[in-house]
């Protein structure tokens, strides 16, 4: 392997991992030489060991697959209401003027503001949880995907109608194909949310979970416990969010060097103006 080879193989890694690493440093730093109470922020030496002693009991991958299972159940339920209604908010102004008077009233209700009906209503468990998740993922998909059926080509729309189609084949076969890098964005976006809210639910309404993990650490005044649950979930969001860009880049290859990218920026943009 020539030298060239060698310093592009360290180049990658270090310019993905180098601010990590440098932050976890001075971080480590900080604890050892007595400028963080280490009650408060133990070093990164000893967070890293605890969480490597939690994986191998397995417990932390039972919180973390508790979780997970709220994220998925709650995040496919969010958008299998928020695709539709969404297309159709996006296809008919009048039914976006019925309905925005309502969303607007809704939308600014962060998730946490929900954790006492979603107790009342359905009790502990997983079922308020993965409401929640729910609750918070819906409305920026929803908002999102309606704006972005509005934004598709009316030439595209037209064309379609006059060579024949009728309005459910060209919603099936024209707005739905255009829509799908938009979608897969959405993907990426909705279970990052739903990842914030599992996180907030967890901590009163379940006894398992990442949540009630970090929660109940807390309590104990277990400093490493908590910040291993954040790492973890940190962790768990960067390889699904990673998964997820190598299969939009498989399957939008026709758009070029960014794929969908640009529209998961645009989906940040809004979701950020949604807020949680």
């Amino acid at each position: 392997m020539t030298v060239g080879r060698v310093r592009r193989a360290i180049a990658g890694p270090l310019q993905r991992w180098g601010l990590v690493l440098a932050i976890a440093i001075v971080w480590e730093a900080a604890s050892r030489l007595g400028l963080a109470d280490p009650l408060l922020l133990p070093p990164a030496s000893e967070v890293l060991a605890r969480g490597w002693a939690l994986l191998l009991e397995g417990r932390l991958v039972a919180h973390l697959v508790a979780s997970a299972w709220r994220v998925l159940v709650g995040f496919v339920l969010a958008a299998m209401v928020a695709v539709p209604m969404g297309v159709a908010l996006g296809l008919y102004r009048r039914l976006d003027a019925y309905t925005a008077t309502l969303l607007g009233l809704l939308r600014p209700l962060s998730p946490p503001a929900w954790i006492p009906l979603a107790i009342l209503w359905f009790g502990l468990g997983d079922a308020p949880a993965v409401f929640i998740i729910f609750v918070g993922t819906f409305s920026a998909l929803l908002v999102n995907i309606s704006s972005g059926t509005r934004a598709l080509e009316p030439d595209l729309v037209r064309a379609a109608l006059t060579l024949g189609a009728t309005r459910w084949q060209t919603i099936v076969h024209v707005i739905v194909p255009s829509l799908l890098p938009m979608l897969m964005a959405q993907v990426r976006v909705g279970l990052g949310l739903a990842w914030m809210c599992v996180i907030a639910a967890e901590m009163v309404a379940v006894r398992r979970g990442v949540g009630f993990f970090m929660i109940e650490a807390r309590n104990l005044f277990r400093t490493r416990d908590v910040i291993v649950g954040m790492v973890a979930v940190g962790l768990v969001g960067l390889a699904t969010d990673r998964l997820l860009l190598a299969v939009e880049g498989r399957l939008f290859r026709w758009r070029g060097e960014h794929g969908a990218s640009r529209y998961y920026a645009e989906a940040l943009v809004a979701s950020g103006e949604e807020g949680v």
